[in-house]
Order: C-alpha cells, then sequence, then structure tokens
C-alpha cells in the first residue's frame, strides 16, 4: 500500500494501518498526532498516539518514557463502522483529512494541531447525507490510556503496559489527569460547536438534509503543570494556515522536478518541522519525534549531526534552542562521567528530557562515545552557520568535553599515541572496537575546538596537555593507499557469507553476537566522517573510501542512505548519488525497513535527505565567513530554488545544471 505523492499533497486510498498512522503524522512541535482513526475507538489502551514534547515519566527506576496521551479528539458517528477511507494530507496548510462512505453518508474529519497556538488541536467533522435522516454523533475524550515502552533490544518485543496516568476529574468539557509517579497534572479542555456555535455535551443527535452539508467542530486545549489557555482565535484555522505559509517562506524547497521528489522532499521538511518545539529548549527532538513513542522518546546523535543542519540554515533560532537543550544539561553530562569514573562531560547516548542516560545496554550505553564529540561539532557548526557568538557556557562545553576525551584514551608508550578501547563507532554492526577512526578524528576535533574557543578558561598546563593530546590521538592511516581504516580490527573480521533479504534489517535473522563478527557495517562510518569535514579530505581519498566501504555496507539503519548520497554527489558519481538520494527521500513514504508503522517516522532519514541534496547536490557549505556552493545537480533535477539563513542574513539560492545564483534578500 504505497501512498500517491504529488507537489504539495500525500493521498492514500484503503484502511486505517499503523503504516498510514505515521505518515500522516501532524504535529505543531509541542504536540503530535498519529494519523489514527478518529471514527473508530482504539481498542487498546497503549495505542492512542498523541504525545506533548517533553512529558516523559518512569516507567521503572531511573528509566522514563515519552508519556502517551488519551485520545481526546475522537468524533464518532453512531452505528458506522467504515473500513476504508480516502486520507489526505495536506502538507501546504498543515490540514489531515480522512474521508469515508458507508449506506449514503459522506463523512470527511479534518484535524490540525495548530502551528498558531501550540496548545490547540482542532477536528472539524463535515457530514453530507443522500437522504434526509438524523444521525447521532459523540464526541469522545477516552481516558483508558497507557505505555508499551519498547525494549532497547530491538528483537524483544514488550507486552506489559505500564500505566502512567490516572483520572482525576472527568465532565463533558474537561478531562484532567495526574501523572501516577511524578503527581504532574494534564488537562484537557474540549469545546465542541455546530454551526459555528458552542453547544455543550458529548452526545448530538444532528438532523442532516440531503445534500446538505452539516459541520461539527471540536476543539482540544491541552494543558501542562500550570500553563493558562491561551487566548484563542477568532479563526483557529486561518491563523494555524497563515502559520504554515510564513514556515514554508523559510523552509520550502521548490524543485523542477518528477512530482513525486517535489513532494516527498516537501514531507520530509513538514515532519522535521512537525516535531521541532521551536521556541523551547528544554525540549528536542526524539529518534522518531511526535510519531511514536520507540526509543523512549530520547534524544540521540541523530538531532545533533542529521536534523540540526536543516534547522542551522532554514530556522536558526530552533537550531539555538536545539543547542541549548544540549547546553543546559551540561551538568547531567558531567555527572554522567562521573559515574564512569571519567573526567569533564560525557553526553548519553540515549538522552532523557531530563539529561540523564536511557541506555539499558552495556555495548550501547557505555561504547557509542562519539556522541559527546558529535555534541560538539553540532555547536560548533551552528556558531558558525548562524554567526552566533559563543556563551560561557558553549565555551564550557567544548572545555568539558574535551576533559572526558582526555580521560577517555589510553596512553600507550611503546607505540607513542593515544588509543581508544571498547568503543563502538556510527557502524554499530563491528562490535567494540581499538581505535574507531571516527570517534578518534572527531574527539581530536572536539579537542581543537576547546582549544579555539575555550583557551582562557583553562591554565597553560592544561592546554600544552590538550594540545599533545590532540596531536598524539592515533588516526589509522594508509599513505599508499590514501585510505582511512574503520578500526584495527575490522580488517580481521570475515565476510558476510549469502544473500540478505532485501528491505529486511540483519539484526532480525543474525544474532548480535554472530553479526559483529562479519565484516559488514551497518550504516555509514567513514563515509559519514568524510561528508562532516568535506574540506579536509581530498577526492582521493573520499574515493578511497567509497570504494572501500560502500560495498560492505548493508544499510540497516535509517542514517545511512542520505550519507552515502551526499558523499557520491560530492565524487559526483551521479548515478549511485541519485540512488541513495531517492531510498533516503522515501525512506518512510516506502517503508525501507519495514518498520515504520511500529516504529514511527526515521527523523534523522528525514535530515539526512535535506542534507543530500543541499550539501550534495547543491554543494552548499561554509567554513567560517563564506557561504559556497557546488552543485552537482541530477539529471532527473532541473533546477532548485531554496531559501538559506547564513549569519543573520536571508538568501535564496537558485540552481540549474547552467546556471547559479545567490542573491541576499530583504
Amino acid at each position: 500500500m504505497k501512498p500517491e505523492i504529488h507537489a504539495w499533497q500525500i493521498e492514500l486510498d484503503g484502511p486505517v494501518t499503523d503504516y498510514t498512522e505515521s505518515i500522516f503524522t501532524i504535529g505543531n512541535g509541542y504536540l503530535g498526532m498519529r494519523g489514527y482513526d478518529l471514527q473508530t475507538p482504539k481498542t487498546r489502551k497503549d495505542q492512542h498516539a498523541l504525545f506533548r514534547a517533553g512529558f516523559f515519566e518512569p516507567v521503572k527506576p531511573g528509566i522514563t518514557d515519552m508519556v502517551q496521551l488519551p485520545d481526546v479528539l475522537g468524533m464518532t458517528v453512531e452505528g458506522y463502522t467504515p473500513a476504508n477511507y480516502h486520507q489526505a494530507l495536506d502538507m501546504r496548510k498543515g490540514i489531515f483529512t480522512q474521508t469515508w462512505q458507508e449506506r449514503g453518508l459522506t463523512v470527511s474529519m479534518l484535524r490540525i494541531a495548530s502551528m498558531a497556538d501550540p496548545q490547540l488541536l482542532c477536528v472539524r467533522m463535515a457530514l453530507t447525507s443522500e437522504w434526509d435522516q438524523t444521525v447521532t454523533v459523540q464526541a469522545r475524550m477516552d481516558d483508558r490510556v497507557a505505555n508499551l515502552p519498547v525494549h532497547d533490544d530491538q528483537m524483544v518485543e514488550e507486552t506489559e503496559t505500564v500505566p502512567l496516568l490516572k483520572t482525576l476529574e472527568k465532565t463533558n468539557d474537561t478531562l484532567t489527569m495526574q501523572a501516577v509517579s511524578s503527581g504532574r497534572h494534564i488537562r484537557f479542555l474540549q469545546q465542541v460547536r455546530l454551526h459555528e456555535e458552542s453547544v455543550s455535551g458529548f452526545i448530538f443527535d444532528i438532523p442532516l438534509r440531503a445534500g446538505k452539508t452539516t459541520v461539527i467542530e471540536k476543539r482540544v486545549r491541552v494543558l501542562l503543570d500550570r500553563e493558562t489557555p491561551n487566548i484563542e482565535s477568532s479563526d483557529p484555522w486561518q491563523a494555524h494556515t497563515d502559520a504554515w505559509t510564513a514556515l514554508w517562506r523559510d523552509c520550502d524547497i521548490e524543485m523542477d522536478t518528477d512530482e513525486e521528489i517535489q513532494g516527498a522532499m516537501r514531507w520530509n521538511i513538514f515532519q522535521l518541522l512537525c516535531s521541532n518545539a521551536a521556541d523551547d529548549p528544554h525540549v528536542s527532538i526524539g529518534a522518531r519525534g511526535l510519531t511514536h513513542g520507540r526509543y523512549k522518546g530520547n534524544a540521540f546523535w541523530d538531532t545533533d549531526v542529521f536534523m540540526l543542519p536543516f534547522f542551522c540554515w532554514q530556522r536558526p533560532k530552533a537550531a539555538r534552542n536545539l543547542m541549548q537543550y544540549r547546553i543546559i544539561h551540561l551538568q547531567q553530562a558531567k555527572e554522567l562521567a562521573q559515574k564512569q569514573n571519567l573526567a569533564g562531560a560525557r553526553f548519553p547516548w540515549m538522552c532523557a528530557f531530563d539529561g540523564t542516560e536511557q541506555c539499558e545496554s552495556w555495548d550501547i550505553g557505555l561504547c557509542e562515545v562519539h556522541i559527546t564529540a558529535d555534541v560538539a561539532y553540532a555547536l560548533q557548526r551552528m556558531l558558525t552557520i548562524t554567526g552566533q557568538t559563543p556563551t560561557e557556557d558553549m565555551r564550557r562545553l567544548f572545555l568539558e568535553t574535551a576533559r572526558y576525551w582526555k580521560s577517555r584514551f589510553t596512553w600507550e608508550e611503546s607505540k607513542g599515541q593515544y588509543s581508544a578501547f571498547f568503543v563502538k563507532g556510527p557502524d554499530e554492526y563491528c562490535g567494540a572496537a581499538v581505535n574507531n577512526t571516527y570517534t578518534n578524528y572527531l574527539a581530536r576535533h572536539n579537542v581543537e575546538l576547546a582549544l579555539q574557543y575555550a583557551s582562557d578558561l583553562m591554565d597553560d598546563q592544561e592546554k600544552e596537555a590538550l594540545r599533545f593530546f590532540a596531536d598524539h590521538i592515533a588516526i589509522l592511516y594508509d599513505p599508499e593507499k590514501h585510505l582511512y581504516k574503520q578500526d584495527e580490527l575490522f580488517e580481521r573480521l570475515e565476510p558476510l557469507p549469502g544473500n540478505r533479504d532485501a528491505g529486511e534489517p540483519l539484526y532480525r535473522t543474525i544474532c548480535f553476537d554472530r553479526m559483529q563478527r562479519y565484516k559488514a557495517l551497518k550504516q555509514a562510518d567513514l563515509v559519514q566522517l568524510m561528508v562532516m569535514f568535506p574540506g579536509r579530505f581530498t577526492d582521493q581519498e573520499k574515493l578511497a573510501i567509497w570504494q572501500t566501504y560502500e560495498p560492505l555496507t548493508v544499510h540497516d539503519s535509517s542514517l545511512s542512505f542520505g550519507m552515502h548520497a551526499l558523499l557520491a554527489f560530492q565524487l559526483d558519481l551521479q548515478e549511485e548519488a541519485w540512488n541513495y538520494f531517492v531510498r533516503a527521500l522515501f525512506f518512510d513514504l516506502r517503508d525501507e525497513l519495514r518498520n515504520t508503522g511500529r516504529e514511527g517516522v526515521h527523523m534523522a532519514a528525514l535530515g539526512a535527505a535535506w542534507q543530500a541534496l543541499v550539501f550534495g547536490a547543491l554543494g552548499v557549505w561554509t567554513d567560517e565567513k563564506e557561504l559556497r556552493t557546488a552543485p552537482h545537480l541530477p539529471d532527473s533535477i532541473r533546477s532548485v530554488s531554496v531559501p538559506l539563513w547564513f549569519q543573520g542574513e536571508r538568501y535564496r539560492l537558485n540552481a540549474s545544471h547552467d546556471k547559479i545564483s545567490l542573491v541576499k534578500e530583504e
């Protein structure tokens, strides 16, 4: 079941499924709502699929989960059980519609998560009958809700639900619930309007006249803790549409290309915007955004390395707040380093809303340490692109993360080098390696940033020690082959045998203990390094990486396709670039790993596809003061027009196969 993709609209005919719920998710960055069926109540209380950014509760000691909210939006025409719907997402206006027909009755359900009012969700039901009749409509607020925490191990299926909310008050117009553990309150205020007039109650007998359309609207305001209701617009639907118009003015990428390509790119951007609370530095974007509770709603390096570039170039205020989230939790990162008997600050692999580590597996939680350098890298990129002057807290982040690396490496006297033992690079299939080049290179870069931005915060002895450390970090490189090596063990592993089932991740058929002894990469590792520092490596070195590691990468991750497309564009490998770009762009729309329904939208894949186009096909980059472009447009894209914010100024980049212009806009 594949959707029809148009320039501004995604459509699909058929039943509502987990997959359609994911791809038709809408949100405003504060509230996220999967595209579930509002006509038919959920049978399982863990599947209501409403989320509030930053609302997490403990599911066991030290471990939290993003709270699943009750279905407060349901609007049911009693006596009807439609099996099929026409579903349509209008991305220009941010409106999702489900339409069904049964026994002479046509019902269209429009819904929004208001971009103009972050507390507000609206549903508009339009009823049209072929003959005169009276129908009964129920405006439901179903308080039966629980969480189903998802295990870190993707092969483990959890079955035990955890109730995180209990009802304190329920009336026709108000539902108040309390968090079982923390005692936090969340309130849902329901207002129902019939023929534009407010009405009381939740069950209505509505007379319909043949061929005439009757509209009943439901507005729900979601208030967390001590929030007070915003002043409501006289026309919240128009205010919402106007807000999306302003967003697209800054974020749209217009392409002269196939309509599916254009529409898919807009869907990628749409979903990034729906999961970003642009004005709130206290929340980040989880690996599945507000589309699903997978990974407990936690933030990974996905946010810093894959999503942040989009916001830096197109929503700089949002980018600053995403980085501020990391800065706010620097103290928690210091406490995590201390807990691991190390100095400085170590950022969590799975970062909870409060900055604590949520990963429960040793090999990932303790070995995937590159996240700390990824955060420092992302902060420096944000400063460069936005032109922001680093604050005292930012400078301290560079310093404390550098101190972490100094304590995490081991000095090998016999080799005259610092080595990193038991680390995982971006490739997660290689096991706990020695001197993963990605990790070591990023660690060295992290120390360089500390010396650049925070030298006045350290004494001469520490500066000298950090310089010596950076100069002696082991970087595995074969000068004869112009090749950086992934780690000290990778070449000794045995080849991956046989063929794989396309689209089925190997971790579903091969035990991880066995998988980590094969010479196979889950996702981009050194390819990732090449595209993060495009000016530091020669084309010869990039090509050597591509020729060596691309054939060994199985792409069992949403992070991989976009980065391979980006490097292939930079190397002018047009056929390979296009193939990888398309797979990245349609990753969820075509359900590449067959898990979009049960796990939600892969937010990193959205950002990776954007980077492949903007950094790869358009060649946009900056190191300091200059904004550069070097287009490698594929034949299938005849021209591109994209707005870019660079150091406080707004530009318009227009590129085709024979012409390019970069114009500052007022």
